[in-house]
């Protein structure tokens, strides 16, 4: 049966949302001061390696002051933080939170400053691309700030184990995807290697999700539709890689750390990931050796509908508490700069502004950069319901386990209970 998330976790979504609702009408303007920013970053690779200096050499009389609230647990210290008027001026979030924060009067319709910069720093601005607006906006087009990094999941695999398996590459449909899983678990002398690495529990379904778009899924008004041929099709997927075992039987219990670690461990030799991890499998599998590829998530074998293959960003938004927007305005500009994007470029998360994408720097320590840029340059936002993107999350990834865990279970009755699910986490 299809695990719904449980009272508890509704309690909490519902008191999240009141504590959003009652925010926007009890933030009180803070007193007037000297200019100063307070900058949230979702991670410390996020955060330029000057610290602001340069920053502050250019703009002495702004103040920057930054730390670190990892993304999982930003939401619920924004609130709080607005709350007792503590809170930032920028804040990294997920971009699929972005509509719902905007709704409850959390983060401020920072579009006019937006073309305030493009008439300031238009090279700047022109550089940036597409998806570090969308990234930042809400379903009506209102930008609330801008998404320097954004990451999409691409196929992973490793070609010289292809190649002794006898499979060509690219693998493009999800029957070659399955045939090549199975055929590298069985490779003579391989021990306990799997042929694809999954994760089973605990992270978001930012995975799944993904490759259920890629297959033609469609999403409608936020909702996936789960109960259809292909949202069917697409569970069995992954119970196929299970039942096969082309995947470890540890799966149901692997988060995303223990799912890369198979594979940059040579432990498995497929899975599905997003490029800034592509730094710690180079570590251990120098790219230029030629030994491990990528490509766009794989289409349903004889699919008409369009390929589709998704990004999802991480953006700075400014806050209803900010006073000063042009201090705000400069600030993002600052770290959109292709020196100060280009250090995050290299180390993590890939950037939405071209220019890094051409640096010789960021070529030389991402020597795939060059052949992933084709897949990467025109990326569709995941697409998020506008007030209940965590409800969803949370019942995809109850489905996500359990077609892991369950990989006998009636697909079609899964899918079903999916649904229902779905919608009324929805309101429908």
């Amino acid at each position: 049966m299809m695990r719904i998330p449980t009272i508890t976790r509704h309690i909490l979504g519902a008191t999240l949302l009141s504590l959003i609702v009652s925010t926007a009408f009890t933030v009180e303007p803070a007193l007037a001061q000297d200019r100063s920013l307070k900058v949230w970053f979702g991670r410390d690779n996020f955060i330029p390696e000057d610290k602001f200096t340069a920053f502050r050499a250019e703009y002495p009389d702004i103040n920057v002051e930054f730390e670190t609230i990892r993304l999982e647990d930003v939401n619920a210290q924004l609130i709080l933080a607005l709350r007792s008027g503590n809170a930032p001026d920028i804040v990294q979030i997920h971009a699929r939170d972005v509509a719902q924060l905007a709704k409850g009067g959390v983060i401020k319709n920072f579009s006019h400053m937006i073309n305030e910069w493009k008439q300031r720093f238009p090279e700047t601005y022109g550089q940036l691309a597409p998806l570090a607006w969308e990234g930042a906006s809400d379903s009506d087009g209102n930008i609330y700030g801008v998404a320097l990094y954004a990451q999409s999941i691409y196929l992973t695999y490793r070609t010289d184990w292809l190649d002794e398996a006898g499979i060509a590459y690219p693998l493009e449909t999800t029957d070659r995807v399955l045939e090549a899983a199975k055929a590298l678990s069985t490779l003579p002398g391989g021990g306990d290697r799997a042929g694809f690495s999954l994760l089973g529990c605990c992270n978001s379904p930012t995975w799944e999700l993904p490759l259920f778009l890629s297959m033609g899924g469609k999403v409608i008004n936020g909702v996936p539709q789960i109960d259809t041929p292909i949202g069917i099709e697409w569970i069995e997927f992954y119970q196929e890689l299970m039942r096969s075992q082309a995947a470890h039987p540890d799966t149901p219990s692997w988060d995303s750390g223990q799912m890369r670690a198979a594979f940059i461990g040579e432990r498995a030799g497929i899975m599905n990931e997003g490029e800034h991890i592509y730094v710690e499998v180079h570590k251990q599998l120098p790219y230029g050796d030629g030994k491990w590829a990528f490509e766009r998530l794989p289409t349903r074998p004889g699919q008409t509908e369009p390929h589709v293959q998704s990004g999802f960003a991480f953006p700075f938004i400014v806050t209803s508490e900010n006073e000063d927007e042009e201090a705000a305005m400069l600030a993002l500009e600052y770290l959109s700069r292709p020196d100060f994007a280009k250090q995050v470029a290299v180390r993590y998360q890939p950037s939405t502004n071209a220019a890094v994408s051409e640096d010789a720097e960021y070529l030389a320590a991402k020597p795939w950069a060059k052949d992933i840029v084709g897949l990467s340059s025109n990326l569709v936002s995941l697409p998020t319901h506008p007030t209940k993107a965590i409800q969803i999350f949370d019942v995809l990834k109850e489905l996500r386990n359990q077609m892991v865990a369950e990989p006998n279970a009636d697909s079609a009755t899964m899918a079903a209970e999916a649904q229902a699910a779905l919608n009324a986490a929805a309101g429908l």
